[in-house]
């Protein structure tokens, strides 16, 4: 067994003696590390002591001068014996410190320690405790190295990051955010250093973001910088901060907004050439062949009536020809109005789709309802008028193409500041290009092409559709913008 020297025990008036193999037994359980020093000589050490510096047994120690002999690290003895010695001196009577160390067989480690003054045997001494802290002091080194890095690596992005309070007070913003900044982000509020406003901003969503916990996605306009954003913002926990604060991440999208712009107006020119097309192609189908084939059926006619001698079976065949030049005659007015709609030029986009129905459900032998609420008073312009009539073409041709409907409903409502149509069938339906596998390589080009019409005239375009139940497609332009008379 390890010698210790234990400091005696003096017995009060009704108190017995703790038993000295108790007390020893109690301290060598301890986790901590525990020393005495007395004449610079260690006269105590337990188990926990061999095991944190290294050492296989303290009984050879015991007795030894601690600074020289039983403490192994000659690099840091000095701090440990200057400490020491201090509290001996009677400078101090209790004291705590850290400090790294090196155990016997030289592995670094970091030492937390706290001495007092204490007297064995009526003569002064140093009871020292010590623990192995090594774990906490690399982790609190790897926070501090981990929070310089991110540090680092937020002013390094592009992004503009930044952390605001719900009383628009800016936290934090890192190196590309207080670029942008104008005023004094410590004192000024978000609005008035990022925008330049009087006010918070009218697309602020703050409000949604403390509310639901969940990240808002948004992009809007700086007016004083000319740049459009991408904004992320979500709630979180800043420590020492007790106001609700948010984070957002905000990225530059001026480039996209402005390619995004250019493709707009590629598409809004290459639809109205199509347009321009149509109705050139439309004219001349119309008044160049429409005109020769009414010249030809005339002629065919007038033959049979000129020549009524001709036998039986001649005049039939001749009759047979004129029905055909009908057909095709009607046919060509048929590709005409495809190509150019008269009754939309003459009559407006509720008459036109009316009657466009009314011909699909004879032909087609569907119930088609349609309703309309509010255009009486609306007249949209005829770009306007032209994509949402192509919208509705595209739409029914889907239907009687693929859909096996048997009933649709068409409406067309004006309701300040949109106007909406909706297009609704019992058809088959289908899986939306979005859950199939293939993604976008499976939507058809009559969709990209409604999609594309919409987003010309700036709305939105939504497709519900569920195999067996049938498909909706929504429609919404704004009425601003768009030549409302």
């Amino acid at each position: 067994m390890p010698k210790r020297a234990t400091p005696p025990a003096k017995a009060g008036p009704n108190r017995s003696i703790p038993d000295p193999n108790l007390l020893l037994s109690i301290v060598g359980s301890l986790s901590n590390g525990i020393y005495v020093i007395q004449d610079g000589r260690a006269i105590f050490l337990n188990d926990r002591f061999a095991e944190i510096f290294g050492y296989p047994d303290v009984a050879p120690l015991i007795g030894e001068k601690m600074y020289d002999k039983v403490y192994p690290d000659r690099q840091s003895v000095e701090l440990f014996r200057s400490v020491n010695e201090k509290v001996m001196a009677g400078g101090s009577q209790n004291t705590s410190w850290g400090q790294p160390c090196k155990r016997a067989d030289g592995t670094v480690f970091w030492l937390e320690v706290e001495a007092r003054r204490i007297e064995v045997k009526g003569r002064p001494a140093v009871l020292g405790t010590f623990l192995d802290h090594t774990d906490c002091k690399l982790l609190g080194q790897a926070m501090h190295a981990s929070q310089a890095t991110l540090h680092m690596l937020l002013d390094a992005m592009e992004d503009r990051v930044y952390v605001v309070t719900d009383q628009f007070h800016i936290v934090y913003a890192n190196r590309k955010m207080q670029e942008g900044m104008t005023g004094d982000i410590t004192n000024e509020l978000c609005y008035r250093v990022c925008r330049g406003l009087s006010e918070r901003c009218s697309d602020c969503s703050s409000d949604e973001v403390f509310a639901t916990g969940k990240p808002v996605y948004k992009e809007f306009f700086n007016e004083r910088t000319q740049r459009w954003y991408s904004v992320i913002e979500l709630a979180v926990r800043m420590p020492g901060i007790e106001r609700p604060t948010k984070l957002a991440v905000a990225r530059d999208i001026t480039v996209r907004k402005e390619a995004e712009e250019k493709v707009r107006a590629l598409s809004h020119r290459l639809f109205s050439a199509q347009e321009n097309e149509r109705k050139h192609l439309s004219r001349e189908l119309h008044d160049d062949l429409g005109q020769r084939l009414n010249a030809v059926k005339i002629g065919v006619d007038t033959l049979a009536c000129d020549l009524p001698q001709l036998p039986s079976d001649v005049l039939s065949r001749v009759g047979y020809l004129s029905e055909i030049l009908q057909s095709t005659i009607q046919s060509v007015r048929n590709i005409c109005s495809g190509l150019r709609p008269s009754s939309l030029e003459r009559r407006g986009l509720v008459q036109a789709i009316t009657s466009d129905c009314a011909e699909l459900a004879s032909v087609h032998g569907l119930k088609i309802d349609v309703k309309s609420s509010g255009m009486k008073k609306v007249r949209l312009d005829h770009e306007a008028e032209i994509n949402l009539y192509r919208v509705f073409q595209e739409s029914l041709h889907n239907v009687v193409k693929h859909a096996q409907a048997s009933r649709v409903s068409v409406s067309l409502i004006a309701s300040h500041p949109i106007v909406r149509m909706r297009i609704e069938d019992d058809g088959k339906g289908f899986v939306p290009a979005a859950g199939r596998q293939g993604g976008a390589r499976q939507r058809g080009l009559g969709l990209v092409s409604i999609a594309e019409r919409v987003d010309l005239m700036r709305g939105s375009f939504d497709l519900v559709s569920r195999p067996q139940v049938g498909t909706r497609i929504v429609v919404e332009i704004p009425c601003s913008g768009y030549g409302i008379q």
